[in-house]
């Protein structure tokens, strides 16, 4: 019989051992077609057609059930390749591509990795659809992985190490200096495949530390720098997400005031679990004794009152019985509701405060591919620029935060509004995308 071989990956020297061309399997008679007959063909490297591999998932359910598994493990081979050949198309890119119009090239990766163009990022987001900061963050993944990590990098393009644990590996090395780098790669690059995870992150925190021990102390002062952050629940109001790193002492003392605190709910009729009255306790800390200094916080709900949901800003959407517990507690004052229609263009390039909150409220999201940025934190832009005779208007305004403006700008991206409400981008390596208040879509072209 003869020897079966593995396809050739384009850009790859070789396939993943774990990767075969699996035939089509039988299925019972009159089962469910999920996918219309579904193949894939692998392209060789000097750009042959490689045989093709049947995705036997998509032609049905098999009788065995057995045979899901051997199904299963197919597609988890198929997918781990897909892991694969992207961040390998990722780091080819960042070899081929070079800088547009006015756009410099920026480090993204560690050091020893190139420098890339500014705004790479955004093409890569667009096509991947991911957020930018996202795919900024995958290609720094791969400039670490193929330049300062080859023995690990080669481990990963066979698939003998899954790409998400490759990718921690060179986080947690991404701040070190390249040299401590290569050191680390050529004493557990290959040995990591044999380990399990648990093990294999103890075994890197040693090298790290063996191999700078000043950089391991910045990377972990780093890691445990002093910060608080709130994170409100999306969908309801009635619980914030609360995470902190403190001092020891100051934690210590902040557990033992909640614990006083608790105690004394619980004493003075309070039902609650413990954790309950601990998390009461905190809120009592942050009001304080003098109600006075209360904040004043502008919070728009959009509601009817024949809705069952309203829509909070910072909030999301909210069941009527969460809002109320929102303000049970709050002296609420209404204000006049801001009506869209209600605008005058003005002849400044400045944008009024009230014009402002009408396009946050109506584009409530940066109006670039895929961005998370949120228009209260981005610049109102103008689509026709005000220096090219772009009225200052709602229907010429958008927010944009500074890497998109840039973009435009500098980076040979461009954008239109075909009608209000409507952004229209065209990346220089032509992508395009239209923007609404609803989000992305990407066209096909």
């Amino acid at each position: 019989m003869d020897e079966e071989t593995t396809p050739a990956l384009p850009g790859l020297s070789d396939g993943p051992d774990f990767f075969r061309p699996a035939p089509a399997r039988p299925v019972a008679d009159g089962a469910p077609l999920l996918v219309d007959g579904l193949m894939v063909t692998l392209t060789g490297q000097n750009g042959e057609e490689g045989d093709p591999v049947a995705v036997t998932a998509g032609y049905g359910l098999p009788e065995d059930p057995a045979d899901h598994l051997t199904q299963l493990a197919e597609v988890e081979a198929l997918a781990r390749f897909a892991e694969i050949r992207r961040l390998a198309l990722i780091a080819d890119l960042v070899e081929a591509a070079g800088p547009v119009d006015r756009e410099q090239l920026v480090p993204l990766g560690g050091e020893g990795t190139p420098a890339v163009p500014e705004f790479l990022h955004l093409e890569v987001g667009g096509a991947l659809e991911l957020a930018p900061d996202r795919a900024r963050l995958l290609i720094s993944d791969a400039l670490d992985l193929k330049w300062r990590h080859p023995r690990l990098w080669n481990q990963m393009i066979h698939g003998r190490i899954p790409v998400w644990r490759a990718i921690q590996v060179a986080r947690r090395c991404h701040h070190l200096p390249a040299t401590a780098v290569v050191w680390i790669d050529d004493r557990i690059g290959d040995v990591l495949p044999g380990l399990s995870w648990a093990r294999a992150q103890r075994l890197l925190a040693g090298e790290i530390a063996a191999a700078d021990p000043q950089a391991a102390d910045r990377e972990e002062s780093r890691r445990h720098r002093r910060r608080l952050d709130l994170y409100p629940r999306a969908g309801t109001a009635a619980a914030t997400d609360v995470f902190g790193v403190l001092d020891t002492a100051d934690a210590a003392q902040l557990d033992q005031t909640l614990a006083t605190m608790a105690a004394k709910l619980a004493a003075a009729g309070d039902t609650t679990d413990l954790d309950t009255r601990r998390a009461r306790a905190l809120g009592l800390l942050a009001r304080g004794q003098h109600p006075a200094q209360t904040p004043i916080v502008h919070l728009y709900v959009h509601t009817t009152p024949e809705a069952e949901l309203a829509r909070v800003e910072g909030h999301g959407p909210l069941a009527h019985t969460a809002l109320d517990h929102l303000l049970t507690r709050c002296r609420v004052r209404l204000t006049r509701v801001i009506d869209h229609a209600d605008s005058v263009p003005v002849d400044a390039y400045e944008v009024p405060d009230r014009m402002r909150e009408q396009l946050i409220l109506a584009q409530p999201v940066e109006v670039a591919p895929y961005a998370t940025l949120t228009a209260r934190h981005a610049d109102m832009d103008h689509t026709i620029p005000w220096a090219r005779g772009g009225p200052t208007t709602p229907d010429n305004l958008g927010p944009l935060g500074r890497t998109a403006h840039r973009a435009r700008t500098h980076g040979g991206y461009l954008l239109t509004q075909p009608q209000p409400g409507h952004w229209h981008w065209t990346t220089p390596r032509g992508q395009h995308f239209i923007i609404t208040n609803h989000g992305t879509i990407r066209l096909r072209t």
